[in-house]
């Protein structure tokens, strides 16, 4: 039997985020897989998705009052390694990049998401140390896993890390998003709408896609604007939205649960997803799996994602984003062409087969550490 504990970094970074879904997903699958068991040993954290996760743990949820979180990952940092020695595992699977003391001689496994800080450092504070810990972990580690195969070239590129050192693990998504449409479900607004999900600022190229939407006089007229989570309109934002002389109203932030972004993907139009760049991109795959439309960037592991099944374009082309949106969302043989594709091309991706691939990387990693044994 071989045993697998995952670290508590992506729990005591996150309240809620892709990281701290990811590692959920996984160490449950883990642990039901022939031959396995998993562990989390997060001894203090804030995360909400833990509770529910079904692993052992040794946890305990504190609820974050601000500025907590050094803090707690502190007490983390002092109190694992005790647990970790008291229980020693085949192998610790390092959630993030904080340079930890490793507790017990066993192999160590890193997930490397994106390359973000080093491709974009202007958008990052000279104090934030993620790439220069990034880095000592991937060459602390016994073994890589990426996310997609643009990130794994990525970081061969920027690190120069063997390829035998990594496997590319794609990730999955919530079966939340493939429900189908309650029968007496409405829509979020009363007309219809394109879709933007997340964060919005820099790289996340959220000014490109409202420029092109505001550009189009057909789309502006018979669709709204909607930008699913993600802090409050900021003030450059308000502006830009005011300088493209856009209808009040017609550009709306809503927010709430995956349910609510479930409803979201299911009434909208399409969804525009204009990153300049991601280390994989978990939204496409939700909008295919709800039955949405998928417009979105032609840049970094995107297409990966999406192969044949949305439409791309050039992110830094307003043009070139109106007219993708233009030809999807006003076309009911295109848009219902780029449907039908994504509910196919969502059969490439679930969280067993992340599990299923991630579960033959740690038997490689064992294995080889028992020949050298």
């Amino acid at each position: 039997m071989h045993s697998v504990v995952y670290d508590h970094q992506a729990f005591t970074l996150q309240r809620y985020g892709g990281v701290s879904r990811y590692v959920c997903e996984l160490s449950s699958r883990v642990h039901r897989a022939p031959g396995f068991s998993a562990r989390v040993v997060a001894p203090i954290h804030f995360n909400s998705y833990l509770p529910d996760c079904d692993v052992p743990q040794t946890s305990m949820y504190v609820r974050k009052i601000w500025k907590t979180g050094p803090l707690y990952r502190a007490l983390s940092n002092v109190l694992s390694p005790g647990f970790i020695r008291a229980n020693p595992p085949s192998l610790i699977h390092q959630t993030y990049f904080a340079p930890l003391r490793k507790p017990v001689n066993v192999p160590v496994v890193v997930t490397v998401f994106d390359m973000i800080h080093e491709l974009f450092p202007a958008g990052f504070s000279t104090r934030d140390r993620s790439g220069s810990n990034k880095r000592n972990s991937v060459e602390r580690a016994d073994h890589v896993l990426c996310i997609s195969e643009s990130t794994a070239n990525d970081l061969m590129r920027l690190y120069s890390v063997s390829r035998a050192k990594i496997s590319v693990t794609h990730l999955g998504y919530s079966e939340i998003f493939n429900a189908t449409m309650p029968t007496d479900e409405t829509a979020p607004l009363g007309r219809p709408y394109l879709l933007y999900v997340g964060q919005r600022a820099g790289y996340k190229n959220f000014d490109k896609a409202l420029s092109a939407y505001a550009s189009s006089r057909r789309l502006r007229s018979e669709f709204d604007f909607v930008a699913f989570g993600g802090p409050p309109f900021d003030a450059d934002e308000l502006a830009q939205i005011a300088r493209l002389q856009l209808d009040a109203g017609s550009v709306v932030r809503l927010t709430g649960s995956d349910s609510d972004l479930a409803r979201a993907y299911r009434h909208a139009r399409a969804l525009v997803y204009p990153s300049l760049y991601e280390g994989f991109g978990i939204p496409p795959l939700e909008a295919m799996a709800a039955g949405c439309a998928v417009v979105c960037s032609n840049a970094s592991s995107i297409p990966e994602v999406v192969g044949s099944a949305a439409v791309l374009f050039e992110p830094n082309d307003i043009d070139a984003i109106r007219q993708a949106l233009e030809n999807v969302c006003l076309a009911d043989s295109t848009w219902a062409r780029s449907v039908a594709a994504g509910k196919e091309r969502i059969r490439n991706f679930s969280w067993d087969r992340c599990a299923g691939d991630t579960l033959a990387a740690y038997r490689r990693v064992v294995g080889e550490t028992l020949k050298t044994t």
